[in-house]
């Protein structure tokens, strides 16, 4: 913890952000005084001149971080142990957004499920911790329940004149009897001869104590690859987390530039974009697939190809998430089935003029944006096929400086890999709260209010439906369906439509295609196919479809 303090302990550029929540650190503490084993630590000494940032005592959960070049100096990287040395060191010397750990000095009781916490630690404020031992005080004078919480930090810094009396003064208190004071000094003991005498986390140093010069030190190349192999094991991190950490080494201000992009494009909308999209985008820009290989990045051409991309792609996904609000009406990623449905998108908007959709293409862009919203045809083997998808159908277009965008391909691919043929119910069916959004002029966005927040229910109740006999397939058919806020879902229940839909205006009713004379158990199946038929219709116009636009067979000769 000195080390870490004093800057000599840091964390290289290629570990990914501090993750664990305040429960993984309560139980590392709860493992710690029970003496139970916490690993190793593994760690490089070394005077490279690389890049790193040091540890942060005050947690907030904020991804962009400050980095530091070595000029020289010796100091250890962490390779692996940060998320245990990070959980001390905002333990010991800091807080998790706020609130500082505190340690239940009366816990420690034996029990028969040694999968529970014995020793009892918990993140609070100093407001919270007083309150909650004034009214432990209270009722323990009722019914003998024993807890008090003490900072972990003050335990550890106090003389033992101190620690006697911070005894005395919870003794008088809760007026213990032996047995509860002899745990209360046994368990102020217990830890802070743990943190302060016992090697309670050893640490194995590669070239330490090596001068600068000696020829044996390993090469960043080799601490790279020693790092990519211990976070394959038991895979702790993703495969795009080893990406990353690879781009990162070979090209210091990604880590910077991407944590900053991705707060970008995710204020004000609900696409919620990640490193794994952006990373993928970059793949794919730069021809070297959708598949995180790990082996591709090994060659430093290839991270030169991502970071000469890098700008480009970005724009590119700025422009693909602008049109998707824009003429396609739509603010979720998870509306349209995920983010990966966007990256052929991006790959065709990195080689368009300026990075727009030209005005001729609009209608074609926006029906794909669609048909891979209703249809998810990448859900499955992802990477074999989006690679296919540019490489055999957006690139040769790309390679004669063509700007057309090939929907009829996409219309080819979703019959061979969806097996939807054609524009109708099944469909429709696949995504119907997309169909719903569309048909009800939402975005789905988030919302500010909770209670507004747009849920999905049936209009005809389903038990009920079920107790009167009808298939699964006609109750969950997607002209049952429609988007109303969660409070007013709660106050739904399984009421008669005929009841509930009383109070909804005419307007929004038709605007929803829900006729009030069929809202009558007798007609359920005159409303589905009078509704489905609205709704397909509605789709229709506002997507501006024609007879053969999303028939598969209407399209195999251009395909061959």
């Amino acid at each position: 913890m000195g080390q870490i303090k004093s800057g000599e302990l840091v964390l290289p550029a290629i570990q990914r952000d501090f993750v664990w929540e305040t429960e993984d650190i309560e139980k590392l503490f709860d493992s710690i005084l029970r003496e139970y084993p916490i690993g190793i630590v593994l760690l490089w000494e070394t005077y490279e001149e690389l890049l790193y940032r040091r540890f942060e005592n005050e947690y907030n959960g904020d991804k962009i971080h400050t980095f530091h070049k070595n000029k020289g100096k010796r100091i250890k990287l962490v390779l692996d142990g940060q998320q245990r040395l990070n959980s001390l060191y905002i333990a010991l010397y800091g807080n998790y957004k706020g609130s500082e750990l505190y340690f239940d000095v009366l816990s420690g009781r034996d029990s028969k499920d040694f999968t529970e916490d014995k020793f009892i630690f918990s993140f609070l404020d100093d407001k919270e911790a007083d309150k909650l031992n004034v009214k432990k005080v209270q009722k323990n004078r009722i019914d003998n329940e024993l807890e008090y919480y003490v900072k972990v930090k003050d335990l550890i810094v106090k003389r033992e004149e101190s620690l006697q009396k911070l005894e005395k003064e919870i003794k008088q208190k809760l007026k213990l009897e032996e047995a509860d004071e002899l745990r209360l000094r046994t368990n102020i003991r217990r830890l802070k001869d743990s943190i302060t005498s016992n090697n309670i986390l050893a640490d194995n140093t590669i070239d330490e104590g090596k001068p600068p010069e000696d020829e044996t030190r390993q090469s960043e190349s080799d601490i790279l690859e020693a790092f990519v192999r211990i976070n394959s094991e038991g895979t702790p991190l993703s495969r795009s987390d080893l990406i990353f950490s690879m781009i990162k080494l070979n090209w210091e201000d990604s880590a910077k530039y991407l944590p900053e992009f991705l707060e970008e494009i995710n204020k004000g909308n609900s696409f919620e974009l990640d490193s794994d999209f952006v990373i993928r985008c970059l793949f794919a820009v730069s021809d070297l697939g959708t598949k995180f290989d790990v082996d591709l990045l090994r060659k430093i051409d290839n991270v030169e190809k991502i970071r000469k991309n890098y700008d480009a792609c970005c724009d590119s996904i700025r422009s693909t998430i602008d049109f998707i609000q824009q003429e396609c009406w739509v603010q979720s990623s998870d509306l349209l089935r995920g983010y990966n449905n966007f990256v052929p998108f991006v790959y065709y908007l990195f080689h368009t003029k300026n990075h727009q959709v030209p005005n001729k293409q609009i209608d074609r862009v926006r029906k794909t944006v669609y048909l891979f919203g209703f249809t998810s045809p990448f859900s499955r083997h992802i990477d074999s096929r989006l690679a296919r998808y540019i490489r055999d159908d957006i690139k040769p277009l790309v390679d004669k400086k063509d700007d057309k965008f090939p929907f009829e391909d996409a219309v080819y691919w979703v019959w061979r890999w969806a097996k939807i043929e054609s524009y109708g119910a099944d469909m429709i069916q696949g995504n119907y709260p997309l169909a719903l959004h569309l048909l009800q002029k939402r975005t789905g966005a988030k919302v500010k209010y909770t209670k507004n927040a747009p849920e999905i229910d049936h209009i005809f109740p389903r038990s009920k439906l079920e107790q009167k006999g009808f298939q699964d397939h006609e109750v969950n058919h997607f002209a049952n369906f429609w988007i109303l806020a969660e409070n007013k879902n709660l106050n739904k229940t399984n009421r008669d439509p005929k009841e509930y839909f009383k109070d909804v205006s005419d307007a929004d009713l038709k605007r929803a295609f829900i006729d009030r004379d069929r809202l009558e158990y007798s007609a359920y199946r005159k409303f589905l196919r009078e509704r489905e038929e609205k709704i397909l219709a509605h789709i229709k116009k506002e997507l501006d479809l024609s007879a053969k636009d999303y028939t598969a067979s209407a399209h195999w000769p251009d395909i061959v």
